[in-house]
């Protein structure tokens, strides 16, 4: 099923305006250069053309929401990519990779929160088309992205459920692909506003 074919499967009302672009997984630059940025990153580029001669820091969210589809498709635009580049290097151990380029990679690059609040749709639209076939996709997309050297930060929210947390169901399947390389387990970007998130390790 297409991700608007699930959509529609699993609500039943009408949702205005139902974002069907993809927002693709991206190489936005050294991490060492972000603190002189204000309003974006430097470079947004396909991960094919990240460089060669520098290992990354993979930096997975779990879907793009609203602000990532204003004008061309973009992971962690607005807030969440400010604060992403201001408080990056003051997240418990990820100072060490300052000298690392980044890629953001969404676990889903559809909008599964249909562009509403989060608490609405967002965990059981992602659940869905997770089963239907966005885990396998994300093993594919992370497979291609991955380069040895690299390291994995799982930073995918929480979710509203306790039972079933988000970044867990995306920790699994990192585990499951093997790669053999140093995964952080860290919150979401957009509550790095707090030392205290910055701090926190998820178990």
């Amino acid at each position: 099923m297409s991700f608007t074919e699930i959509v529609s499967q699993v609500i039943t009302e009408k949702v205005n305006a139902l974002e069907t672009r993809a927002c693709p997984d991206q190489y936005v630059g050294e991490i060492s250069k972000f603190k002189t940025l204000t309003d974006d990153f430097y470079i947004r580029d396909s991960i094919t053309n990240r460089p060669n001669n520098i290992k990354c820091l993979i930096l997975i969210l779990e879907s793009p929401h609203t602000e990532e589809f204003s004008s061309n498709p973009c992971p962690a635009k607005g807030k969440t990519g400010q604060r992403i580049r201001e408080h990056i290097g003051k997240v418990i151990d990820l100072s060490k990779y300052k000298d690392y380029g980044l890629i953001i990679l969404n676990a889903i690059p559809y909008q599964c929160s249909l562009g509403l609040p989060t608490k609405c749709f967002r965990d059981e639209i992602f659940k869905t088309v997770w089963s239907a076939y966005g885990k396998k996709d994300f093993i594919k997309r992370l497979k291609h992205t991955y380069k040895q050297g690299d390291v994995i930060v799982n930073c995918c929210t929480k979710g509203n459920s306790s039972h079933e947390e988000l970044r867990k169901i995306v920790q699994a399947a990192i585990i499951k692909m093997n790669l053999e390389c140093v995964t952080i387990k860290r919150t979401h970007p957009s509550s790095w506003w707090s030392d205290k998130n910055r701090k926190f390790i998820w178990k």
